[in-house]
């Protein structure tokens, strides 16, 4: 898919095609970026990247980690990660080796930061097409201690509620903003290929702008350049030279009250952590169920810097050579608003429902059919 799309934009764009070296240069580059790794552009590292690319890798590596559990069939714990390991250096390795290969001087990307990268894709999405397919998996996961269990349940209802709540501000911004990113898209008299190509585009950097809504709702705000801050409480955004880029017009140019309140939308997902914990920790004393929100709470704040910290990158040189969200003033906020949403619901007393178990036939004797006394 990647080869065809820029196939289409290379020989279908407005610009004459280049040699074919070239352009395979480029789709392998593009296919290395995909991993998360920077590309640099005419001499112009580009590190905001479209993580949205980064779905075909992941889908690829879950499907290879449950064929290797149907080929391998592994009976022992060290099969199965002598599996998993070996799988992921080989495909590391083939990413390695694409960076190297597809180096000219139009577009390059780094070989070091294509092995950790791809390998950390590898470890992911291998590891979780092995622990789908495979019972020995599932059972050594298993065995994690109840508490751990329950803080890796609450972090994953605070963090999974965040993203959903940014998905819906965004979602509300697009909407708002329809009409300008129309205007910008058609501004560009794009050809065919290179409507199909800035599409692709605009839907592979939607991630980036999923964590830019957070960061935005969070309060911290989005940096575009030294001087603009696009955030809840900046009553007017100062005017500013954007990319040509559609989704970039989705960007709320005022602010008013109720951007203000946004903030509480973290407070919310604390919440809804704190009410996990309540659930899955009933048996437990209210000053461990309050001891498990906060860890949860940590945990999920520093999941938010490790997102924020990716959606922060260059989109260019000049003022755009640093743009995105601050991560650490965006993990600290959601650090705060989680931890106050999730101790009260903490303490709140659940009761978990006990399973419905079907009542078990008595055997009668060897022999026997069934009316006979």
């Amino acid at each position: 898919m990647l080869a065809l799309a820029v196939a289409g934009a290379w020989w279908g764009g407005v610009e004459p095609p280049g040699p074919w070296p070239d352009a395979a240069g480029v789709v392998g580059s593009v296919w290395v970026m995909s991993y998360g790794v920077p590309v640099r552009l005419l001499g112009v590292d580009y590190s905001l990247l479209p993580w949205g690319l980064m779905v075909i890798p992941l889908w690829l590596g879950h499907q290879a980690g449950r064929w290797l559990v149907r080929v391998v069939r592994p009976q022992r714990i060290r099969t199965l990660l002598a599996t998993w390991f070996l799988a992921v250096a080989w495909s590391t390795s083939f990413v390695v080796l694409v960076s190297v290969l597809a180096d000219i001087p139009d577009v390059q990307t780094s070989a070091r930061r294509a092995a950790i990268a791809a390998t950390v894709v590898g470890l992911v999405s291998i590891g979780t097409g092995l622990w789908r397919a495979s019972d020995l998996a599932r059972e050594t996961t298993s065995r994690i201690v109840p508490p751990v269990r329950v803080v890796l349940r609450g972090t994953a209802v605070a963090v999974v509620t965040l993203i959903a709540l940014a998905c819906v501000v965004l979602l509300v911004a697009v909407a708002s903003s329809f009409g300008e990113i129309s205007r910008l898209f058609a501004a560009l008299s794009p050809t065919v290929s290179d409507a199909i190509v800035l599409s692709l585009l605009s839907l592979a950097y939607l991630p980036t702008l999923v964590i830019w809504s957070l960061a935005y709702f969070l309060g911290a705000g989005i940096s575009l350049g030294g001087d603009v801050l696009v955030s809840p409480f900046v009553a007017v955004i100062a005017p500013t030279d954007l990319p040509a880029f559609p989704p970039l017009a989705a960007l709320p140019e005022t602010s008013g009250p109720a951007s203000w309140a946004l903030p509480a939308l973290t407070v919310l997902a604390g919440a809804f952590a704190g009410l996990s914990v309540s659930r899955f920790a009933a048996r437990e004393g209210p000053l461990v169920r309050i001891s498990l929100a906060l860890a949860a709470s940590v945990l999920a704040a520093g999941v938010v810097y490790a997102l924020l910290l990716a959606a922060a990158g260059s989109l260019g040189d000049g003022r755009f050579i640093d743009i995105g969200p601050d991560a650490g003033l965006g993990a600290l906020l959601a650090g705060v608003g989680l931890v106050v949403g999730a101790l009260p619901t903490s303490v709140l007393r659940a009761r978990r429902r006990p399973r419905t178990l079907a009542p078990v036939a008595e055997d009668g004797p060897v022999g026997a059919e069934p009316g006979d006394e």
